[in-house]
């Protein structure tokens, strides 16, 4: 029988983890990426000081197939804290499985517990598996980002 918990991060998932962060990294970035796997470590063993108890992790059978990353924020003008869900990553083979409900649910009930009005997610617009998870769940989308690229290359032609 298959055993699937959730459970908090502990140091020897740091390495695989790293990997699962410089994916999400490519997919959230593309060619700007941090691939780097020493600085995505490093990332996670300063954050595991400060929010391990909002980094879980997806057990199937002893190993590491998925993991979330909820950071507490608290909004600098309203005062209001709330739950930013950081990371959200699931192992191929264990993708469209009960196991990434069952670590989204964990997070949600985890931002409750803590009290919080308010969960926000980023996803970036080409991530449709994510956006899909998140709208399963209620979320909404409330803010969009506008990026232009091709500013600063002399004589380049105005558009209208």
């Amino acid at each position: 029988m298959t055993s699937v918990i959730i459970r908090q991060i502990e140091a020897h998932d740091l390495t695989e983890i790293a990997k699962w962060e410089r994916e999400i990294s490519k997919i959230s970035f593309g060619e700007e990426a941090i691939t780097d796997l020493s600085f995505h470590l490093h990332k996670l063993e300063k954050a595991m000081i400060r929010e391990r108890s909002g980094m879980l992790v997806l057990d199937i059978d002893g190993c590491a197939a998925g993991w979330m990353w909820m950071g507490f924020r608290v909004n600098s003008v309203t005062q209001e804290t709330y739950m930013q869900f950081r990371s959200f990553y699931i192992s191929e083979p264990f993708r469209g499985t009960a196991g990434v409900d069952k670590l989204f649910e964990a997070g949600i009930s985890f931002a409750k517990q803590k009290g919080v009005q308010r969960i926000v997610g980023h996803v970036h617009v080409h991530n449709l598996p994510m956006r899909t998870l998140y709208k399963k769940y209620g979320f909404m989308p409330t803010h969009l980002t506008m990026e232009y690229s091709e500013c600063g290359i002399a004589g380049e032609k105005e558009h209208d």
